[in-house]
């Protein structure tokens, strides 16, 4: 691809906000206890909620707002719309009052007039945050990852990916191109982002190739490498292709994420400037400004026993947003889609059910890929997501299944 090939193409908005997991208790909490339940609000963000109570299993008996007439339902399934003076009248009814802080004068002064308490008044932020986790993306905003090697060069704890349990082994050319190739029909050649990792990426023989496929599949899509980088500058002579060049060529861009090791970032800093290729380094590829910071190592919590509540999907970083290809399937994420490497490692038995994953062959709309990425899927009961969090700098893994439970 040469330069006047390149098409410029917008920052994407590639992190959520993750809801309050403690306002997520509290509104679970309220909800169960009432016979009746009501939405206060009837616009997109209220929609939404709806959509995330029916996951969770909680029955809504219809939104409430003051004037019914003037409301109209376009983005979820239809519920009656009710006057709130009337919900307000009945025994045993709460309200979710899910609308803007803005709109409050219309409805605590009637509550409070009524002697009504029975509300739950949702912050501003699980307002948003709920929505928009549950809002499926637009194509502009659609990416996917692809293991092309599932070992790694490193051994770093509690590796989501479980690449320091992995043997080696690095995807098929063939049945890559098969997979990318039916995607990129599917989304008519166009994506916001595709990210080509591992386990360590630059370990795949025929990385350069993987690349070029990549491009056919989807010309204007931004196409990146997330690595360990420590190869990096030895394969500017590899026998397959200067991967640098390649970069170049096909307008790749590289991030790195960079580890408390005594390697020479800086060099790839300078080869990345003399070739002209896009090089992001940072200690949390997560973060929203990169870093170079101590980094640390997140503990992705399991409940091996697969009880976690279905409310606490939403809380997930991974939510509607870092979707996996392998082997003609789309997953939610990469804990799933590679879940198979830590079962054999410690001889667990975390399920994955065919609704975890999309068969590729089967689908032929990408908003049936953005409908299922902003969904609940089974193996979401696995993740202990009130435990996940930062755990400790980064340090070499001991391989037992304690990072991980």
């Amino acid at each position: 691809m040469s330069q006047s090939q390149i098409v410029p193409r917008p920052k994407i908005h590639v992190f959520n906000e993750l809801p309050h997991i403690y306002e997520i208790d509290d509104m679970m909490a309220f909800c169960k206890k009432h016979e009746r339940l009501y939405i206060c609000g009837a616009e997109e963000n209220q929609e939404y909620l709806l959509k995330y109570f029916d996951i969770c299993g909680i029955k809504v008996d219809g939104y409430t707002v003051t004037n019914p007439a003037e409301q109209t339902l376009r983005r979820y399934r239809k519920i009656p719309i009710v006057a709130v003076d009337d919900v307000i009248r009945q025994s045993g009814a709460g309200i979710v009052l899910a609308v803007s802080d803005r709109h409050y004068r219309h409805f605590i002064p009637k509550f409070r007039e009524a002697g009504f308490s029975d509300y739950f008044a949702m912050t501003e932020y699980n307002k948003r945050a709920i929505a928009n986790q549950l809002k499926p993306r637009p194509i502009e905003e659609m990416t996917f990852e692809i293991n092309i090697a599932d070992h790694c060069n490193m051994s770093c704890q509690m590796c989501d990916h479980y690449s320091q349990l992995a043997e080696a082994h690095c995807v098929d050319p063939g049945i890559f191109e098969r997979d990318i190739t039916r995607m990129g029909e599917i989304f008519d050649h166009k994506i916001a982002c595709i990210t080509l990792l591992g386990g360590e990426p630059t370990l795949h023989p025929r990385i350069t190739e993987l690349i070029k496929i990549a491009r056919r599949a989807f010309p204007s899509a931004e196409l990146i490498i997330l690595t360990n980088g420590l190869l990096l500058l030895e394969l500017e002579h590899a026998p397959e292709g200067n991967i640098w060049s390649i970069c170049k060529e096909y307008d790749v861009h590289i991030t790195v994420t960079v580890y408390p090791l005594k390697f020479d970032y800086g060099a790839l800093e300078r080869k990345a400037g003399e070739y002209g290729v896009p090089l992001a380094m940072s200690s949390n590829i997560h973060a929203e400004q990169l870093t170079k910071i101590v980094k640390i190592s997140d503990k992705h919590t399991f409940d091996p026993a697969g009880k976690v509540g279905r409310e606490y999907c939403v809380c997930c970083l991974y939510f509607n947003k870092f979707n996996v290809l392998k082997d003609g399937r789309y997953y939610m994420c990469p804990v799933a889609a590679h879940i198979g490497i830590f079962n054999k490692a410690f001889g667990q038995n975390l399920t994955l059910a065919e609704a975890d994953s999309l068969d590729i062959e089967k689908v032929d709309d990408w908003k049936r890929f953005a409908e299922f990425s902003a969904n609940y899927v089974p193996f979401c009961r696995y993740c202990d997501l009130k435990n996940w969090r930062p755990h400790s700098p980064w340090k070499a893994s001991t391989k037992s299944i304690e990072e991980y439970i």
